[in-house]
Formats: C-alpha cells, sequence, structure tokens
C-alpha cells in the first residue's frame, strides 16, 4: 500500500498544533491577566527603593551639619583668634570621613584692619594629619567674600544652612558639595563658616544599593546636572522613579535595571506553563491512544484489506461500533460485490462480442474468398476489355469492403488493448515510394494536384512499426482524397523532438470540405464523421480518424486537426521513432517454387473455397486432393502422403486446431508434414491457437495469390526436401544448394524468422570449402551471433556472403 501521508502522522501533527495552541491561549490570558498587578508591584516596589535612597542621600549630607552648627558656634563664642587657630583644627581633624575640609570666613578687615582676607581653612591630609590652607587670603585674589558659596549665606538668618552646587575639587579631584552658614558676633553678621562634604562616599553608597536591587539611578543636582550615573538605561516600557529631596533640590531617577515589566510578567506566564505543560502533554497522549484506538487504526485497517482486495473481496473486519465507520465497510462490501457482479457481467460481454465478431469476421471473409478469388482466376483468363473492365471493378469493390471490414476489426482489437506494435528497421523511404505510387494516381484521376514534401534525410532508417504507420497515412489519405472534389492533397514529412526523443511528423493536408469547429473532437470518436449527410455522400464507418488516433496514442504520440469548412483541413499526427542505421539488404534472385508433381491436402467445409483453392493449387503444379473436416482428413491421412496441407479452422465434426493436433501425433510421416492454415478470422487469439496446435503458418482469407506465393516460397525447403526423398531410393538426407539456401535465409530475415534463419545459415556451411575462403566462416559464424540475440546481421556480412556463394 503506496501511502504518501499517513492518517497517524495527520493525527499527531493535528494534536501537537492542537497542544501548542492551547499553551498559546492559556500563555496569553494569563498574561494579559497578570501583567496590570505585576507592573503596579514592581512600580509600588521601585517607588520605596527611590524613597529609601534618597532618605539614605539626605539623612548622609544632614549628619555634617551639625558640624557646620559647631564651628558657628565656636566661633561667636572664642574671642581670640588664637584659640580659634588651636580648635578648629581639633574637631575638623575628628570629623568623619565625609567631611574634606572647613573653616570660617571673616568679614574683609573685620579681625586686622590692615590686613583684608583672615580666613581659617583647614584641609584634611591623606596621612590623616591636618594642613591650614591660606590660597584664599591672597591680597592679589578678588577675595573669598566674592564667590558663591559665600554670597549665598551673608543674607541668610543665623542656623540657615546654604548649600552650593556640585563642583570637583581642584586638590582631591572628587566630586564634593559645600554647606556654608553665617555667624554672628554680638548679633552682627561677622562671617561665613563653611564645611566642604566629599560625595565619593555617598556615591559608593547608592552604588552599593542599586547593585544589591539591580537597579539603575541617576543622582542631579538642583541646575539638572548629574552626580552620578549607574547602569541607567531606557528602554521601551520601562517605569522611572523619581524623588526631589533636601534643601538643595536634589533629584533621584530609578529604574529596574533588568526586570521590566513585559519580562516580569512573561516569567511569571512561563512557569505556569512548565508546570501546565506535562499535564496537557499527557492529555494530549490519552486523546492520541483513544483516537488511534477507535478511529485511526479502523480506517487502516480498512485501507489495507482494500488495498489486498485484487479480485472482489469484501472487508472482514470486527468492528461492533454501529457508527460512520461501520456505514463504510457496509457500503464498500456492497458496491464491491455490486461491481464483482457487473464485472463478470462484462467479461461475459467481452467474450460475446469477441465471439461475435470472429464469427463475422469468418462469415464475411468465408464469401469473399469466393468472390475475390474467384476475380482473381478470371483475371487470369483471356478476357475481351469490357470483362477485364467489370472484373477490375468486382475485386476493387471486394477490396474495399475488405477494408472497411479491416476497419472495425481493427478498432475492435484496439479498444480491447490489443494494438500489438512490432517495431523493426525500414527505410522510410519505401513507405513514400509506396504512397507516391498509390496516391498521386488515385489523386489524378480525381483531378487534385498530389504532393509529397519532406524534409526527412533520403537515407534515413527508423525502427519503428512500419506497418502502423502507413497504416496512418492510409487513413488519412483516403479521407484527404474522398473529401476533396478540387484542389490539391499535400502530405508533409518532418522529425521533431518532442521531451527529448525523437518524433516523426506527418502533416496531411488538403483543399476539402472541411470540418466544422464543433465538430473536430468528435471526429475522433468511434462512428463518428463531422456531419450525418457525410455518410450518405460520401461512405464510409467513420472509424478511420478513430483508429488512426488509437494507433497515434499507442505509439506515445498525438493526432491534431486544424480544418475551416469550405476551404480545407490539415490533420498532423506525431508518433515516437527510433532513428535506426541503414539495414541494406541485397537483391535476392528471383525465383519461383516448383510444385509440380507435389501434393496438397485441402481440408475446407465450404465449397466454393475449396474450388478457389483447387484451382490456385493446380495452377502452381499440385496435384489437389479436397475432405470438408478434421475427421475426414485424419482418415485420409492415415493411408496417404501429402507434402502440404491447407487447414481451415471453423469447420463441422472437427474443427482445425483439433485435427492440427491430431496430425502432429501421427505415426507416419504426415506428423511432420507443412501445414498452413487458413482462416477468415484474423483475431491474434486464433492465430495464436492454430499456431500453437502445430500449424506452420498462417493464410488469411480471403486468400491473396500473391501472398500465398510469398509464403510457398517462406517455406520451399520444405517442400522440395520432400520432393527429394520421394525422388531418392536411398535414405541419404536431402540436399539443397547454397543459392536455394540463401533464398530462404533472405526470406527468414525478412519476415524475422531468426530460428528459421539459423537454420537455413547452419545448411550453407556445408557449401563452401574452407581451403578456399576461410573468412566465410568468420562471417557465418558472426551472422549467428547475430542472430541468436535476434538482432539483424550487419549488411556488411550479409553482402560478403552473397557475393561469395556458389551457384
Amino acid at each position: 500500500m503506496n501511502i504518501q501521508s499517513s492518517l497517524k502522522k495527520k493525527s499527531i501533527i493535528a494534536l501537537g498544533v492542537y497542544l501548542c495552541f492551547f499553551i498559546t491561549v492559556i500563555g496569553s490570558i494569563t498574561y494579559i491577566t497578570v501583567e496590570q498587578p505585576t507592573r503596579s508591584k514592581l512600580e509600588d516596589n521601585l517607588d520605596l527603593r527611590t524613597d529609601l535612597l534618597a532618605s539614605n542621600v539626605e539623612a548622609t549630607l544632614e549628619s555634617s551639619l551639625g558640624l557646620l552648627h559647631s564651628i558657628t558656634a565656636i566661633t561667636e563664642v572664642t574671642e581670640s583668634t588664637d584659640d580659634l587657630k588651636r580648635l578648629l583644627p581639633q574637631v575638623i581633624l575628628n570629623s568623619d570621613n565625609v567631611i574634606v575640609s572647613g573653616g570660617i570666613w571673616p568679614i574683609p578687615y573685620s579681625v586686622d584692619p590692615n590686613v583684608r582676607l583672615s580666613s581659617l581653612f583647614y584641609n584634611k591630609t591623606p596621612n590623616g594629619g591636618i594642613d591650614r590652607i591660606d590660597l584664599w587670603n591672597n591680597p592679589e585674589s578678588p577675595g573669598y567674600d566674592t564667590e558663591g558659596w559665600y554670597q549665598g549665606a551673608v543674607e541668610q538668618p543665623r542656623m540657615t544652612v546654604h548649600w552650593s552646587g556640585v563642583y570637583i575639587d581642584p586638590y582631591t579631584h572628587v566630586k564634593m558639595i559645600t554647606a556654608s552658614a553665617p555667624y554672628f558676633l554680638k548679633g552682627e553678621f561677622a562671617g561665613v563658616a563653611t564645611l566642604d562634604i566629599s560625595l565619593a562616599q555617598l556615591i559608593d553608597m547608592v552604588q552599593e544599593h542599586a547593585n544589591t536591587y539591580d537597579l539603575g539611578l541617576l543622582l542631579k543636582d538642583a541646575d539638572g546636572l548629574a552626580i552620578h550615573e549607574h547602569n541607567f538605561q531606557l528602554n521601551e516600557d520601562i517605569y522611572i522613579s523619581s524623588s526631589t529631596f533636601g534643601p538643595y533640590q536634589w533629584r533621584i531617577d530609578v529604574v529596574n535595571a533588568h526586570r521590566r515589566v513585559a519580562e516580569e510578567a512573561f516569567n511569571f506566564v512561563k512557569n505556569l506553563e512548565l508546570v501546565l505543560a506535562p499535564l496537557l502533554l499527557l492529555c494530549v497522549m490519552v486523546g492520541y491512544y483513544l483516537i488511534n484506538r477507535y478511529l485511526i487504526r479502523p480506517i487502516v485497517i480498512i485501507a489495507d484489506k482494500v488495498s489486498r482486495s485484487d479480485s472482489g473481496e469484501v472487508i472482514e473486519f470486527n468492528y461492533r461500533s454501529q457508527d460512520e465507520i461501520r456505514h463504510l465497510i457496509d457500503c464498500f462490501n456492497q458496491k464491491t460485490q455490486y461491481l464483482e457482479e457487473e464485472k463478470v457481467r462484462a467479461q461475459a460481454s467481452t467474450k460475446a462480442k469477441t465471439a461475435f465478431l470472429a464469427t463475422l469476421s469468418h462469415e464475411i471473409r468465408t464469401p469473399m474468398n469466393g468472390v475475390l478469388g474467384s476475380a482473381q482466376i478470371l483475371l487470369k483468363t483471356e478476357l475481351n476489355d469490357q470483362q477485364s473492365k467489370l472484373l477490375n471493378s468486382l475485386y476493387d469493390s471486394g477490396e474495399h469492403m475488405m477494408v472497411l471490414l479491416n476497419e472495425i476489426l481493427d478498432f475492435s482489437k484496439i479498444e480491447q488493448g490489443q494494438l500489438d506494435l512490432v517495431s523493426h528497421p525500414f527505410a522510410i523511404r519505401t513507405i513514400i515510394g509506396s504512397i507516391e505510387s498509390v496516391y498521386h494516381t488515385i489523386a489524378t484521376e480525381k483531378g487534385l494536384n498530389f504532393k509529397i514534401h519532406s524534409t526527412l534525410p533520403a537515407d534515413r532508417w527508423y525502427n519503428a512499426d512500419k506497418a502502423r504507420i502507413r497504416q496512418i497515412l492510409f487513413n488519412l489519405l483516403n479521407n484527404a482524397i474522398k473529401f476533396t472534389s478540387h484542389g490539391f492533397v499535400e502530405i508533409y514529412l518532418k522529425e521533431v523532438q518532442i521531451e527529448g526523443k525523437d518524433y516523426l511528423s506527418i502533416t496531411v493536408r488538403d483543399t476539402g470540405v472541411g470540418i466544422a469547429e464543433e465538430a473536430q473532437q468528435r471526429i475522433f470518436k468511434p462512428f463518428e464523421q463531422a456531419e450525418s449527410t457525410t455518410t450518405r455522400k460520401f461512405g464510409g464507418t467513420g472509424l478511420g480518424l478513430a483508429i488512426v488516433k488509437r494507433i497515434a496514442n499507442g505509439m506515445n504520440g498525438d493526432i491534431t486537426v486544424q480544418s475551416e469548412e469550405g476551404i480545407g483541413s490539415s490533420f498532423t499526427v506525431n508518433v515516437e521513432v527510433e532513428i535506426s542505421s541503414a539495414f541494406i539488404k541485397t537483391r535476392m534472385p528471383e525465383r519461383t517454387v516448383d510444385c509440380s508433381g507435389l501434393t496438397v491436402l485441402i481440408v475446407e467445409d465450404n465449397r466454393t473455397n475449396t474450388m478457389i483453392m483447387d484451382a490456385f493449387m493446380r495452377g502452381k503444379g499440385f496435384e489437389t486432393t479436397s475432405v470438408t473436416d478434421g475427421v475426414q482428413a485424419l482418415n485420409v491421412l492415415e493411408h496417404t502422403e501429402f507434402d502440404m496441407i491447407l487447414m481451415d479452422n471453423h469447420m463441422p465434426v472437427m474443427d482445425g486446431v483439433e485435427a492440427t493436433k491430431r496430425i502432429r501425433k501421427l505415426t507416419n510421416k504426415n506428423a511432420s508434414t507443412l501445414i498452413l492454415g487458413c482462416t477468415a478470422d484474423v483475431f491474434k487469439e486464433t492465430r495464436e491457437k492454430m499456431l500453437n496446435s502445430g500449424v506452420d503458418d498462417i493464410i488469411a482469407k480471403p486468400i491473396d495469390e500473391t501472398e500465398l506465393d510469398d509464403t510457398l516460397m517462406k517455406h520451399a525447403h520444405r517442400l522440395q526436401s520432400g520432393r527429394q526423398e520421394e525422388t531418392h531410393s536411398s535414405h541419404s538426407p536431402a540436399t539443397q544448394t547454397a543459392e536455394e539456401l540463401l533464398v530462404e535465409l533472405y526470406i527468414a530475415l525478412d519476415n524475422q524468422s531468426f530460428k528459421d534463419a539459423i537454420q537455413a545459415l547452419d545448411k550453407m556451411r556445408h557449401c563452401y570449402d574452407a581451403t578456399k575462403d576461410g573468412h566465410i566462416f568468420e562471417v557465418i559464424k558472426r551472422i549467428e551471433a547475430s542472430l541468436a540475440q535476434e538482432g539483424m546481421p550487419t549488411s556488411e556480412d550479409l553482402d560478403y556472403l552473397t557475393m561469395n556463394t556458389p551457384d
């Protein structure tokens, strides 16, 4: 059972698609359901983280303000500058690591009327010490009182802090911020106290928090300038949590670095489906088992039984459920039984049709044998012109009737698939020559111009069925001449390539009545012509084109038509051929068989046929004896020897097949006598039956004298051997001349009877002298090798054999 796609495979694919679809739907619904809650949860968590970070940053900065207020307080209560120079370094040195430097910045000239700038500014050293920085007291400088951090605190009330912008310290090269607060002496503004706060530890703290919770952040000052950025990447569908804090108006923006809302929702769905997938897979497996058991398996069994049912068997399957499958089984069994009954009826009808056609062939050919045979005999007698004309007309009419009969029988055989194609090498010029000789005269008599246009090489040979190609041409030309009253009939022959194969293209054009467009397909159907009046006017069976179409199809070709009413028609036939090398046969010597003195037994139940056959055989020198059935023939053959037997097939009492079988079982010489079957039944089965029974060759009725002569020549060695045995008193074997054997060889080759050719060649060995020409035996050996493989010998070997055969 050649099945390209099984139901099992389809069901697995369908369930797999269903599983994927179900998981996709569940995942999509779950995603839509959990996306918003997940988003809200992530945003709330991020807002909390942002507020916490802002609080930590603010707390870190606010922790330094206590020290700043301490410095302002010490400055306000200490009257001695020396005491301040002693106390301030200690206070700053003992501060935490966030404080980098600090000091006081008195109003210019307030400490010493002669000194404009008198700041006390101290900076922590890397080794844990502290240094005073006097750079700001340079009298050449514009003065610290012009700096922004100073000016920002001048107008502020007591205990108020002014924050500077973020800057990079020129000494430490780290980001810093300065906190400034005014101090007062005796209730009046006296200067500014400052602390320089490093942001390095603050940034480290913020970055550590961000790494811990996988956050991205951006810390900006009041001017929007970035203080610090860590892994802050803005992507599509990302939530940004922001917080502005402190009197310095810093802003922190926080994002989830990797945990986006869509990803969180997807992870949730993925985890859910990882739990659901095994359960769904189990459900699919159970579903497949049930589908396979109750649906697929019964269908597979039914399909297997149907494919194995080559002889009309019904499906025997124990299927208990009364469902559609049960209905399918019952319907199939009913249809099978019905078709089997119809098949028996059709076979019986076909047998009856074949038997009827065989009978029809026999019954028509039998009287036609008398008509045509008598005409052939009378044409050999002395006749005046009128008698000769009438006899020729009689013979031509009989031949025409045989053509019509052959068309009917031909189509019947083709319709039953009995189109026999026999390929052998032939020269296309032989067909062209026969067409030219036959149809040129017919066309000229009707006043038509007849031409053959061929682009084929003059020496072209093909390996194909010559008889069928000739039949195609004859049928097309018969129609063309029949339906053309004036103008021309032309043939075009050429070679074409179709799908890499060689085809012979035959086109027959005429200027006849033409064919209506609606009838151009109908004319290829059996018993159809373009119009009903056509049959009455021109005659014919309507089978010619149907036969051409079937033959063309059998030779892997086709037929097409182009026609217009009143203008003419053009039929083109393409048939597949094999281009062959030339097989040139040397011209055989023209010989006739000397049958004088030979005896023949004519077994024929029809008296007219007996008379015709008797006249033919006596005209060739035979002594004849006639009987009417097989039983009489056996009785005669038991006591009388004959050189040849002409055996009819359909006879009363005992037919020709049974009679031949019994003759071959005789114990006298007649068991090996040459038997020629004479039958009006031209069907292949009848011929095979007669040949299998022991007949040596077959002649079709009505008997054509030329065909009879060819058959006698073919079996001349059998007839002559019988004559020689009679003339020699000894039992020495019969001998034949080399020339006679050469004729037998050529006849066998022409009939492609390789067995007879080998026998003739074997006899020819004894006709040559090895001492005079040793090469002749090498040639014979090569010819025998070709014949043993049922192949034709080369023309060179045959030419050499012919030229060196003794007379």
